[in-house]
């Protein structure tokens, strides 16, 4: 039977994990590679047909590496969903390229948001260098009917825009005041909530229109969070072509 190569799921890589992972690819015995770079907008051969509908039209673009096998046939190892848009395309059998694209030094804006709470930050090359986080009270449930669930309706709805503009003025005053170039907006939480917010409140020098693609996971925004958000932000997924007979 023929050999099909099938993606595995994706694993989350920080990037201080890829580069070393290059490294190993550097060193095994005999190997050479192939690495392109590219922008949003690509189609994808047919010997990454095995790749989900997620990496087939990412908006950041994708990352393949190839092995040259003998005599002249590319063999796809790996396809990487970067963190951060490829604005140039690129191809060569060396790894300076992408290793020059991983370590592109961005700022970026953070916001995690869930009913309830909220955290804000800015980072610097993978760094926390500003945080700030708080709550707002957000009762979920209401279980009676009538003109009882229409107040709590109407209490509920008061305490989210509450809770938006105590955020959004949180994240205004630390984004306006920071004194380089923020260039992107990460986002964690819920989706919904999080559009709502976008709609309500206006972030200084259109940082709204600059979000990522790639929301960034989280349980409960607070200190711990953003920790674990600046991770993920600049962290690549990344898919693992394995032969299958």
């Amino acid at each position: 039977m023929p050999t099909e190569l099938v993606a595995t799921d994706p694993n989350l890589t920080h990037r201080s994990v890829l580069l070393e992972r290059l490294i190993d690819f550097e060193i095994e015995a005999g190997a050479e590679f192939v690495t392109e770079l590219i922008p949003t907008g690509y189609l994808l051969g047919e010997e990454w047909g095995s790749l989900p509908r997620s990496a087939q039209d990412s908006d950041n673009g994708i990352i393949l590496i190839s092995a040259l096998v003998a005599p002249s046939k590319l063999e796809p190892r790996l396809a990487l969903l970067p963190p951060f848009p490829i604005v140039e395309p690129a191809e060569s059998n060396s790894f300076s390229e992408l290793r020059s694209f991983i370590s592109v030094h961005h700022t970026i804006a953070i916001i995690l948001l869930r009913l309830g709470h909220w955290a804000v930050a800015i980072a610097e090359d993978g760094k926390l260098v500003v945080t700030k986080t708080g709550s707002r009270y957000v009762k979920n449930q209401h279980r009676k009917g009538g003109q009882s669930s229409n107040r709590f309706r109407r209490g509920r709805e008061k305490w989210i825009r509450e809770l938006f503009d105590q955020a959004g003025e949180a994240a205004s005053a630390r984004f306006r005041d920071y004194p380089g170039e923020l260039e992107f907006l990460a986002l964690g939480g819920d989706r919904v909530v999080l559009g709502q917010f976008l709609k309500r409140v206006k972030l200084p020098e259109g940082l709204g229109d600059r979000a990522l693609p790639n929301r960034l996971p989280v349980d409960q925004p607070g200190r711990k969070a953003l920790d674990d958000a600046v991770r993920n932000a600049w962290s690549y997924r990344v898919y693992e072509l394995t032969s299958e007979i």
